[in-house]
């Protein structure tokens, strides 16, 4: 059988920035972090995926404090949505260009079930790491 570019099991993937906000939305700036670096190595900067790691941490101790300032009455609802557009507007003009590209070369997106799935497993694990912190400082106070 003749291999064509856009054999799905042969191609190379990547996640468009959509995916890469959608994954900020659900679970964080660590999911859409988690994301962009992936594009990044397969993109051939792995260097440049472990900045945005360590930036995605950054935001997230950022959002929190911010978070904790914010005035009781004040809604505090909208924080993620600002790090949904600034995760949305970075991958944009990061990843678009060479998205374009690489589709070109018969690259493929990856699907949707896995960019949502890798987001869940963020949102969960950050929920137990919550819960097990709360945990445990109630438990030696």
């Amino acid at each position: 059988m003749p291999e064509t570019p856009l054999d799905p099991i042969r191609s190379q993937r990547y996640y468009s920035s959509t995916q890469i906000a959608v994954a900020t939305l659900i679970g964080g700036p660590l999911a859409g972090g988690y994301l962009a670096s992936r594009d990044y190595a397969l993109f051939g900067h792995p260097g440049k995926g472990r900045i945005i790691l360590i930036i995605s941490c950054a935001a997230i101790i950022g959002l929190l404090y911010l978070g904790s300032i914010v005035p009781l009455q004040a809604s505090r609802t909208a924080l993620p949505f600002i790090a949904v557009i600034a995760y949305r507007v970075y991958a944009t003009f990061a990843f678009d260009p060479t998205i374009a590209q690489r589709k070109s070369e018969g690259w493929l997106q990856y699907s949707w079930w896995r960019a949502i799935g890798i987001s869940l497993a963020v949102f969960i694990a950050m929920l137990l790491l919550v819960f097990v912190a709360v945990s445990w400082f109630n438990i030696h106070d």
